[in-house]
């Protein structure tokens, strides 16, 4: 087995900004964010925007695609007088596709009445309006409640469709009519379902579950919670169980990705660790991880099964090596890409597909991979703030389609799965051509055009 530790030294080598770079007077690495999260809040309580802008700039060091961080430093920067620094975050962001809207936030008052504000504004609105080709497949009624993963197969045509709240999964072999395919109270290992997977050569359906409080199922008399379950794609039987954690265990399955060789990996939503199963014998196994994670989201490998791509909601993408040398990077991306809050991830005929639901626009965009697979070398959006998009989560591929969920649930429910204020929206099951797209071309020159021109 793979020692999950020997990868962690090269990524703390090539990730800086994991490791976080401390000076004398600075907290250790893991209580920095929320040191300076207080910081910040106290600043701007009393009033001290240099302060407020001091903490800030730390926050946004250490999570650089929160655009929350990159707006607040906008605003300070704007209320300190530093209208320069206020203008770069602003192109920043106009940059890496993000919207805004400037006129209702007061505090970026000294910035108006300048071209290059009206430019940057006017470009972020429109940064904000619908785009791309994107279709409804699929409406998933609002009885079916907190679904949150979708599997294809190509072979028989059948989407599988789980959920959290009730812990089923469905099928459907046409998009209108949703089956039961396995329940919690016909298979007693079945928990909330947080992914599936299709593995067609070998007959099988995988499932990440866990108990989370939203689940409204019987607690396990055998105290598991969370494992990896093995249905019989045909008949739907449980075929084995791989239990993960149980008792007062930190640990749920989340994301999976099926290797072409047949090995899956997992990710854990709690600790920051994704596993690897390779046989029934060994089971899950411990294959990478660093503390410094803050919330492993997608997986997916490559055609070649050489990488392993990882999504941190707020750090971005990450890739191990699978063929045998150790060995860990952060994705090399140009800086007009924002890689916060990507929940689903997808591999695509060198290309990665991100699902982004942590920033503004909620969007898909897709990235070019360059040779060797460790870097980006041309952005693509595919589809952004479409009308049905309410926190778009995740997905499956189909050749160059991707299939996917534009509503999630997690936002209209307390902490027991209950529906806040009535009845649950109806999610919709979107379809879109990741093979249609134009590439995103944007350069540092807009800045000094402007101010050439004069404000």
């Amino acid at each position: 087995m793979r020692n999950p530790l020997s990868a962690i030294l090269p990524l703390m080598l090539v990730v800086p900004m994991l490791a976080g770079a401390q000076e004398a007077s600075s907290p250790p690495s893991g209580q920095q964010l929320s040191h300076w999260f207080n910081q910040a809040a106290q600043a701007y309580e009393s009033g001290d925007h240099e302060a407020w802008v001091e903490a800030t700039k730390h926050l946004h060091r250490l999570r650089p695609y929160n655009q929350d961080f990159m707006t607040h430093l906008v605003k300070g920067h704007a209320q300190t007088g530093d209208l320069s620094a206020a203008f770069d975050m602003m192109l920043s962001m106009q940059q890496q596709g993000l919207a805004e809207d400037w006129d209702s936030i007061e505090a970026v008052a000294p910035m108006r009445n300048t071209r290059l504000y009206d430019h940057l504004r006017d470009l972020m609105h429109e940064a904000g309006q619908p785009f791309g080709d994107v279709e409804r497949w699929s409406t998933v009624d609002s009885e079916v409640l907190m679904p949150e993963a979708l599997a294809w197969d190509a072979a028989s045509e059948r989407m599988f469709l789980g959920t959290v709240r009730d812990g089923r999964i469905l099928v459907s072999d046409d998009g209108e009519r949703w089956e039961d395919f396995a329940r919690p109270d016909e298979v007693a290992e079945l928990q909330a379902v947080f992914d599936l997977v299709v593995d067609a050569e070998r007959n099988a359906l995988w499932v990440a579950t866990g108990r989370v409080p939203q689940f409204q199922g019987e607690a396990r008399e055998d105290g598991v919670r969370s494992s990896l379950l093995r249905f019989d794609l045909e008949s739907g039987e449980l075929d084995a169980e791989f239990p993960l954690s149980s008792g007062s265990g930190r640990n749920l399955l989340g994301n999976l990705a099926l290797a072409g060789n047949g090995n899956l990996y997992a990710a854990d939503t709690v600790a920051p660790m994704v596993y690897r199963f390779e046989n029934d014998d060994d089971g899950l196994q411990p294959f990478f991880g660093h503390q410094n994670f803050t919330s492993l989201r997608g997986l997916a490998v490559d055609d070649e099964d050489r990488l392993l791509y990882l999504a941190d909601y707020e750090l971005g993408i990450f890739v191990v090596n699978l063929d045998g040398e150790e060995g860990a990077w952060k994705l090399a991306v140009p800086e007009t890409l924002n890689e916060g809050g990507i929940d689903g991830l997808y591999f695509w005929d060198g290309h990665l597909v991100a699902i982004q639901n942590g920033v503004s626009p909620q969007r898909v965009v897709r990235l070019e991979l360059g040779s060797d697979g460790l870097g980006v070398t041309a952005v693509a959006p595919i589809a952004a703030a479409a009308p049905e998009f309410d926190t778009p989560t995740f997905g499956v591929m189909d050749g160059q389609y991707l299939y996917f969920l534009a509503v999630s649930h997690w936002q209209y429910v307390d902490g027991e799965g209950n529906p806040r204020g009535g009845e649950l929206p109806e999610v919709p099951i979107m379809q879109l051509d990741v093979d249609a797209a134009s590439v995103q071309v944007v350069g540092q020159e807009i800045m000094e055009q402007m101010r050439q021109q004069g404000q």
